[in-house]
Parts: structure tokens; C-alpha cells; sequence
């Protein structure tokens, strides 16, 4: 058994159902994620799991107990163990860093001279120790996250829930703060799940990613098992923004001549990754670049291959628009009429 399990957890609001029966296992250390769009449920997962929202049915196990059985048994979330970083941070404005940290030691009426051990010994681990009598509104977005996970971890909690953390860092800073979080979770060894609806964090810090769509997980797995083998076209787009495309006579014709790839029958939708498409001179799918921008490591073109949607491929030299090109994906992914995915194809 995992540190949490959620076992067939339903929560509607009025007549808006949220979460369709969902289970979910987070092992002991893991960093799991929990990745959607704006709207589909993850902070409700979050709020079911802490206690501040009880499911309509289903079980909610925390270490091997039953906290939530969506009936008579119910724990209150101050008696989960349980660390909570929200997406707008929730710091006492009127506190010091050092108050915000302290307030859960302090609500645990521990000694003095213990709440600021463990304090001190926080803030280090995190780099804050200089902003300790700052007050949040003296701090930036990277200083204020990193407040509000010290006051998280600061009482050795057996889980750490965060809601979208990132959202408020500059866009500048969220590579080094993800990778100093990872670190520091894992250094101290505390279950960690995350909601975000960023894939790129997901795919960055998840030993696990578990993908929510329309209150179901469609794919539950590692980011690289996700991002290799999507189980639909959806997640196919989600996960590292696959080009989708619908197959046409026109198209299948240009596939089996050029890439010796034959459409089977029922695939209705084929996909490449930007990254795994050479532009060739000898064979490939004919396009037309439409327009481009340089992104330092490489240019990014948008190419028309004459859909009702347009391509992104990478290519690290200069194309000029309006030039028609051979480009040859290294792999293409097909999807049948219930865009699930039927088959991966290498191409040599």
C-alpha cells in the first residue's frame, strides 16, 4: 500500500460532477504530479486528500488508515500530518518569514528555543536565512515560495500537498526554483503531490505524472513512458505538444510513397514531435514554411502541409517563408476514430 491512496473518489458540485470514481496510489518518497487543464479537478484531488473538501464517495488512506470513507469516518485535515503550500502562498502578510515558519511549531505549543532550531535549520536548507524578518510583502515570488515551504516541511509533515507553487516566479526563475524543490523534498524524504497544469513542471520533477481529463486519469506513469507511448491523441498534444493531424487520402498516398509507411484502416489522425523531424532533400512529406522564429538553440518553423491545421518542426538552420520543403519524422504515431492510439512507427 502507498503512502496515499484515493480508491473510486467522486465529487460533484450541484450538477458540475468534478472526479469520476479516480484512484490514485503515491508511494512512500514519491514526487507525483497531478497534470490538467484550468478547470478539471486537481485542486479539488488536493482538498479531498488534506481534508478541507470530503469526496461524495470513495476512500481517502493516509498511511494505512482511512482518514475519509466518504461516510462516518472522517479525520480533520489538522490531524492528516499533512504540509499544504497554496498557489497564492497564503502567508500572514502581518508576519515576519520567520512568524509564517514558525506559526505550525507554534500552533503545536513546542518550545521556544525548538521552534527556532528547527527554523534556522529550515531556512538554510532553503536559502532564506537573510529574508527571516522580512515580512511577505518585502519578499519576491521565488523568497515567498520558498516561505511557504519551509512553513510546509518546517513540522516533518508524512506528506507535502502544493497547488500550482510556480505560478507567481518569474518565468526566469522557475527552472532553478523546480530544481531546488526536487532536491530539497527528496533530500528530506517527504511524499510530495503536486497539482500543476504546466506540463513541462510535470515532466521536469514527477517520478510519476498522473493526467486528468474530464474528472478521469487517462495515463498514470512516468513522464517518459507518457511522453514515448500517449495513450490518445490528446495526450499525445498535451505531453510535449505532438503535431495532430488529420489523415487524408492525399496524405496516406504521400506516407506509404515517400516513408513507405501504409495507413491502416480506422486511423483517422496521425502525429510527429517537433524535435524528431529532419528536413531532407531526397524524400519526405512536402510543406510549405509559413513563418519561423529564432529560439537560440534552434529556429522554430510553423509549415502548411495542406490541412486545416499547420505543423511546428525545429530545425537548427534558416529556412526562408514561403519555401516549400521535404521534412521526414523520424517516428509518426497514428490514432484510430476514437482517437486512441494504434500504432508507432519508426522511420529509417
Amino acid at each position: 500500500m502507498g503512502m496515499v491512496e484515493l480508491e473510486g473518489v467522486t465529487k460533484s458540485y450541484g450538477k458540475n460532477r468534478v472526479l469520476e470514481g479516480i484512484s490514485l496510489s503515491a508511494e512512500k518518497n514519491e514526487f507525483l504530479v497531478v497534470l490538467g487543464a484550468s478547470g478539471e479537478g486537481k485542486s479539488t484531488i488536493l482538498n479531498i486528500i488534506s481534508g478541507v473538501v470530503r469526496p461524495d464517495k470513495g476512500r481517502v488512506i493516509i498511511d494505512g488508515e482511512v482518514v475519509d470513507d466518504s461516510g462516518k469516518t472522517y479525520i480533520p485535515p489538522e490531524k492528516r500530518d499533512i504540509g499544504y503550500v497554496f498557489q497564492n502562498y497564503a502567508l500572514y502578510p502581518h508576519m515576519t518569514a520567520f512568524d509564517n515558519i514558525a506559526f505550525p511549531l507554534r500552533m503545536r505549543k513546542l518550545p521556544e528555543n525548538e521552534v527556532k532550531k528547527r527554523v534556522l535549520e529550515v531556512a538554510e536548507m532553503l536559502r532564506i536565512s537573510h529574508v527571516l524578518d522580512h515580512k511577505p510583502s518585502q519578499l519576491s515570488g521565488g523568497q515567498q515560495q520558498r516561505v511557504a515551504v519551509a512553513r510546509a516541511i518546517v513540522k516533518e509533515p508524512k506528506l507535502l500537498l502544493m497547488d500550482e507553487p510556480f505560478s507567481n516566479i518569474d518565468p526566469a526563475l522557475r527552472a532553478s526554483v523546480r530544481w531546488e524543490l526536487k532536491v530539497l523534498v527528496k533530500k528530506v524524504g517527504i511524499t510530495t503531490i503536486m497539482a500543476t497544469h504546466d506540463q513541462e513542471e510535470a515532466m521536469s520533477l514527477a517520478d510519476r505524472v498522473a493526467l486528468l481529463r474530464k474528472g478521469r486519469f487517462i495515463q498514470y506513469d512516468a513522464p517518459e513512458k507518457i511522453y514515448e507511448h500517449p495513450v490518445n491523441a490528446y495526450v499525445a498534444e498535451f505531453i510535449g505538444g505532438m503535431n495532430v493531424l488529420p489523415l487524408n487520402d492525399r496524405l496516406a498516398g504521400i506516407l506509404q510513397e515517400q516513408l513507405g509507411v501504409k495507413v491502416s484502416t480506422g486511423e483517422k489522425l496521425f502525429g510527429f514531435r517537433p524535435e524528431h523531424t529532419a528536413i531532407s532533400d531526397a524524400r519526405g512529406i512536402p510543406v510549405r514554411v509559413l513563418g519561423g522564429e529564432f529560439r537560440g538553440e534552434k529556429w522554430v518553423y510553423v509549415v502548411d502541409l495542406g490541412l486545416d491545421r499547420p505543423a511546428k518542426i525545429f530545425s537548427q538552420s534558416r529556412i526562408q517563408a514561403d519555401t516549400t520543403i521535404r521534412i521526414l519524422p523520424r517516428r509518426l504515431y497514428f490514432f484510430g476514430e476514437d482517437e486512441s492510439t494504434t500504432r508507432i512507427e519508426e522511420i529509417v
